[in-house]
């Protein structure tokens, strides 16, 4: 996924200005910035959702205005308060689906449904929060995507709750070598996940590097002095 000096304005903002982002097949690649910074006009358009004033975009190898139902398909997304059917049951929306997606897979459907405790049978507007979510996570990595974009997807939710769906995602795109774009304000949160980091401010891509990388030049030393004050 490239952007190569993409810019997008509306009436009276500028949203993103001059943005070049590349994400590396494969990486795990956490977008971070705080609300208005520009991320979801971002993904808006690396989705094809949005034309952006000037610049190009290309997913999958292709340019995004060039994409092929193939190539959709073969990109999954999650959003915070993603809505669901909530009259249909989980395996009632998988199987609605699972026709609509020519790689999807129902072995790894039952593997994540067992692996986040859902009740198949039960319906989707019975679920809490964040079950709901990890019904969503589990519609997303079923037609095992090329490329998963998630937008805010743990905004709210509970440690545990969290933790299990970190868990799963991250042995779930480990395994299969997917790459994943996650936009966050959570920077603790990005630190569990992420490989790569990039930051957005005011719509400009500020950083852009390896996590390891930024660790390596953010780290603090602390030196003891004798009156055992630390500096």
């Amino acid at each position: 996924m490239e952007t190569h000096a993409l810019t997008h304005e509306f009436k009276t903002l500028t949203a993103l200005r001059d943005v070049n982002l590349t994400v590396p097949e494969g990486a795990l690649y956490a977008l971070l910035g705080p609300n208005g910074s520009g991320k979801t006009t971002l993904l808006q358009i690396l989705m094809g959702l949005r034309r952006p004033t000037s610049g190009r975009v290309s997913v999958l190898g292709r340019d995004v205005d060039h994409l092929s139902v193939e190539d959709r398909s073969a990109i999954g997304y999650v959003a915070e308060g993603q809505p669901l059917p909530g009259w249909m049951t989980l395996e009632q929306l998988e199987a609605y689906l699972a026709p609509l997606y020519p790689a999807w897979d129902r072995d790894l459907a039952g593997e994540l449904r067992r692996r986040f405790r859902l009740d198949g049978g039960r319906k989707l507007g019975t679920l809490s929060r964040g079950q709901r979510m990890k019904a969503a996570l589990l519609c997303a990595l079923a037609p095992r995507p090329r490329l998963l974009i998630m937008d805010e997807p743990f905004t709210g939710m509970d440690a545990l709750v969290k933790n299990e769906l970190v868990e799963g995602l991250l042995e779930s795109a480990s395994s299969e070598g997917w790459t994943v774009l996650l936009c966050s304000h959570d920077i603790g949160e990005v630190e569990m996940l992420a490989d790569w980091v990039g930051f957005l401010d005011a719509g400009r891509l500020i950083l852009s590097e390896p996590m390891e990388s930024l660790r390596a030049r953010l780290k603090r030393v602390e030196v003891v002095t004798g009156n055992g004050a630390a500096r």
